[in-house]
């Protein structure tokens, strides 16, 4: 029975590059695949495109291939990533120049493109696309004049197109994560675009595996203490078979465990409701799913269904939402939390004499209730010998926002006796807002275009 290796290369933008380098020389995969992309990491790249043309994805694609395109052309393993993110074009032309530095040649990168509908949101909406947020309902005219980007999460038919095309390299923007994983998957078997169970049993083994150390033991909450030498971890592996079953491993000789509860908690992980688990491609039924193992580091996966595919897209856009200003100070022993409230006091007052004007603002006790908010009760402990105070708040502006920190630095000098940590100007933080929609996929066309090396 014919098998396709797929390795999960990168889980985010700035990952270690050291899990794909191993798999590559060990690992002996068909497919080296990467995920850099977050809805937060779309719209920082849409930002440093709209400051530099020529930027917009994630640079750290350029180490990772550096570290594996000798070996990976050698051995025949073909890459395909989506750090194109804002970019995916001028992410293409710089790795063309990257792979002319280190003086290889005889290389295809395939750029797919259609993920970025920013240009078209007025014709679109004028075409009866309404862009309603799937969170809150509201119309996307309450933000239309703040929109940073507008990237849809496409599926795998640009993947297929470009390894059809001989694509060694293949850069993506806004493709789902399974996407990078079931493309090659539909490649390589000649799978049917309606063969919903192959293709939900192929999405199932990509979602297994797509969060990189998620799946080999890491922030395993079932046992994290037991997990080996989590310093080596390495990355996940799907040895995938022709009906769409497999088995997930991970890189020989690194540190890690896979095992059903390793791979039980991703599986659970981002999916809301598990039959029907929504992507571009095909909607997968995981309720009655068997993991077994079947060897050391290895666990086979059977038992998934599929349904045909959501008849729309979700699109993620994003938009400038203000700006958080913040003051951190801390106090010691004694009558720490007495001198907190009138830290926050003081700097409240100086505030409200500035004319300081905020949407929200929070009050944090850093290593208290940074986490849990109100369901810790205020640390009053009279015995108490430090306490860490974070003040933020949201504004409109950025003169508003700069106030929090000017307004506290009086409280070295001003305020209660034993204060630290004020310390220098903080950068002024930009909040990006999430607007998600849906859009009828017949308005979404993905593109291929070849760079020869």
């Amino acid at each position: 029975m014919k098998t396709v290796r797929l390795g999960a290369g990168m889980a985010f933008w700035g990952d270690s590059v050291k899990p794909a380098a191993e798999m590559i020389r060990k690992g002996e995969i068909d497919y080296l695949c990467c995920d850099h992309l977050a809805e937060l990491t779309m719209s920082i790249l849409a930002k440093q495109r709209k400051k530099d043309p020529s930027h917009g994805y994630t640079r750290d694609v350029l180490a990772l291939l550096e570290g594996v395109l000798p070996i990976a052309l050698e051995k025949g393993t073909r890459i395909i990533t989506n750090a194109g993110g804002a970019n995916p074009q001028a992410c293409a032309d710089r790795i063309v120049e990257l792979i002319k530095e280190m003086g290889l040649s005889e290389v295809r990168v395939a750029v797919v493109t259609g993920d970025d509908i920013e240009p078209e949101i007025d014709s679109l909406m004028a075409a009866g696309v309404p862009f309603a947020n799937m969170d809150t309902g509201k119309q996307l005219a309450d933000v239309r004049d703040r929109l940073t980007h507008a990237a849809v999460y496409t599926g795998s038919e640009g993947i297929v197109e470009a390894l059809a095309g001989g694509a060694d390299i293949v850069v993506c923007g806004r493709v789902t994560d399974i996407a990078l994983y079931l493309g090659p998957l539909i490649h390589e078997f000649g799978w049917k675009w309606d063969d919903w169970d192959r293709l939900a049993r192929g999405t199932a083994l990509a979602h297994a595996i797509e969060c990189g150390g998620q799946a080999t033991g890491g922030l395993y909450a079932g046992g994290w203490q037991d997990v080996p030498s989590l310093e080596t971890l390495g990355y996940p592996i799907a040895e995938v078979f022709e009906d769409g079953t497999g088995i997930i491993t991970k890189t020989p000789d690194t540190g890690g465990r896979v095992d059903v509860g390793t791979v039980s908690e991703q599986m659970v992980y981002e999916i809301l409701d598990p039959s029907n688990y929504l992507t571009a491609d095909v909607i997968a039924d995981f309720s009655q799913i068997r993991l077994e193992e079947v060897g050391e580091d290895r666990v086979k996966l059977s038992g998934v269904t599929g349904k045909p595919r959501p008849e729309t897209l979700k699109v993620n856009m994003g938009y400038r939402a203000g700006f958080i200003g913040e003051a951190v100070f801390t106090y010691t022993w004694p009558d720490v939390y007495a001198k907190a409230q009138r830290g926050l006091e003081f700097l409240r007052n100086r505030l409200k004499r500035e004319g300081f004007e905020c949407q929200e603002d929070i009050v944090e006790y850093i290593g208290h209730n940074s986490a849990w908010g109100r369901v810790v009760a205020e640390p009053d402990d009279p015995d108490r010998l430090e306490l860490v105070v974070r003040y933020a708040a949201r504004c409109a502006d950025a003169e508003n926002a700069r106030k929090m920190f000017t307004e506290s630095v009086p409280l070295y000098n001003n305020g209660p006796a034993g204060v630290s940590g004020v310390g220098t100007r903080p950068p002024l933080k930009e909040l990006y807002g999430l607007w998600s929609a849906l859009i009828p996929r017949e308005h979404i066309r993905q593109s291929v275009r070849y760079l020869e090396v």
